[in-house]
Order: structure tokens, then C-alpha cells, then sequence
């Protein structure tokens, strides 16, 4: 996978794992899209990174969102002659519960679905997407590649964690449609 020259797609961007690989992707010569809701943390962050970053208004519970992000970076691109050259969904959340509490209740589905949402349904959305995007590029590499989609998961994908039952569920199935 080659960086410099190439634009990625960074969902999650402005924090965390997601602002880690924003700033490593800069560091190494290509230009990060960042996709984010936290508007003030995404502008600090392309203020310290320059021309090789910018900010798009995503939230990834919203497929209209995400498209006029990836619209968005589409148009930078045009503009900056670097082709995208991946993806990778970041955004992610935790929500701690167990499936019963300690009174023996049940916990909230709308929490199960908060973080499956984010975490599952949000990161395929923006793949399919971004997908579309790249799928239109010229072949970026000998082998025909086209760019790359980098998964996020964690290792609560194998091995839960109490009270992470929709976070270890949700990066479950990411890894489930990841691995050959």
C-alpha cells in the first residue's frame, strides 16, 4: 500500500485511532479526508496538519451524511490530483452494559443498537461508498489495485469483555466480513 500522493478517507478522524492514522497518513506524504461530527477537534487538527488534510461534517448513523462526505473528498481530490487510496472506518463507540443488570433487568436495545449502528452499520456504509469511489480510479499499483480498505476491530472480537457484549459483538462481525 502506498501513501504518498494518495488520499484517504478517515472516519472517527478527529480522535483516537481515527486522528492517529490522519496524522501518519500526513506524516508520510498523502492527504487525509477527515470524516467526523466533532467539528472543533477535526479543525485543530487540519490547522496543525495544512493543505494535506480537511474536514467533512460526517455523522455515520446518516447514509446522506456519509455521501455528501465522500462527495466532498471526491471534489478535493478532482482539485488536489491525489486519487483516494483507501478507507479506513474508524468511527467507533463503546457502551458498557451487561445483558442483565445487577437488579436482574434487561439492558436497553437502544444502546444494542447505538453501538451496532456506529460500529457495524456505519462502517460498511462508508465502505460501500468510499468502494464506489475507488472503483473508479485507475489501477494505483501493477496488481491492479485500486486502494485499500482497512478494517477497524479490536481483540474483544475474540474474546469479549464483561459488559462489552454490543462492542465485542460489533467488531465481531467486522472482523467476520474482513477475514478471508
Amino acid at each position: 500500500m502506498k501513501i504518498e500522493g494518495r488520499t484517504f478517507i478517515i472516519s472517527g478522524g478527529a480522535s483516537g485511532l481515527g486522528q492517529a492514522c490522519v496524522e501518519e497518513i500526513c506524516k508520510n506524504g498523502g492527504n487525509a479526508a477527515i470524516l467526523d461530527m466533532n467539528e472543533e477537534n477535526a479543525n485543530e487538527l487540519v490547522s496543525k496538519l495544512g493543505s494535506s488534510a480537511k474536514f467533512f461534517a460526517c455523522d455515520v448513523l446518516d447514509t446522506k451524511s456519509i455521501e455528501t462526505a465522500v462527495q466532498g473528498t471526491a471534489a478535493w481530490v478532482k482539485q488536489s490530483g491525489k486519487p483516494v487510496g483507501g478507507v479506513i472506518p474508524a468511527a467507533g463507540v463503546g457502551n458498557p452494559s451487561t445483558i442483565l443488570d445487577r437488579d436482574g433487568n434487561p439492558f436497553s436495545l437502544d444502546d444494542w443498537d447505538f453501538v451496532l449502528n456506529i460500529n457495524l452499520r456505519g462502517t460498511i456504509d462508508l465502505t460501500r461508498q468510499a468502494l464506489a469511489l475507488m472503483a473508479k480510479n485507475e489501477p494505483l499499483s501493477p496488481d491492479g489495485e485500486r486502494g485499500v480498505v482497512i478494517m477497524v476491530a479490536s481483540s474483544a472480537a475474540f474474546d469479549g469483555q464483561k459488559g462489552q457484549v454490543a462492542y465485542a459483538a460489533s467488531k465481531g462481525a467486522v472482523t467476520a466480513m474482513t477475514l478471508p
